[in-house]
């Protein structure tokens, strides 16, 4: 399966990556706020921070699609490290 790709001002067209919006405002404040990643099965990446991270999947889904972001997995990679996480 192809993973959708976005075309980022930073890194081009890269692989598209779906954040919480902390995450996003992480690369923007220079902020670690957490990141818990995973890749699935569909070979796409998603993150959410520490806080997200403790939520309940309800309370999750509750928060609604205006909490999530996308990234191009450049902008991912750098939120990781700002995190100090590596990835596999």
């Amino acid at each position: 399966m192809k993973v959708p790709s976005v075309t980022c001002g930073t890194h081009g067209r890269q692989p598209k990556t779906y954040v919480c919006q902390h995450i996003v405002q992480s690369l923007k404040d220079g902020e670690p706020k957490g990141f818990w990643w995973s890749r699935g099965p569909d070979g796409i990446w998603d993150a959410v921070c520490n806080e997200c991270n403790a939520l309940s999947q309800e309370d999750f889904d509750a928060l609604g699609p205006d909490n999530i972001g996308v990234l191009c997995l450049g902008c991912f990679e750098d939120a990781a490290a700002l995190n100090e996480v590596e990835l596999d």
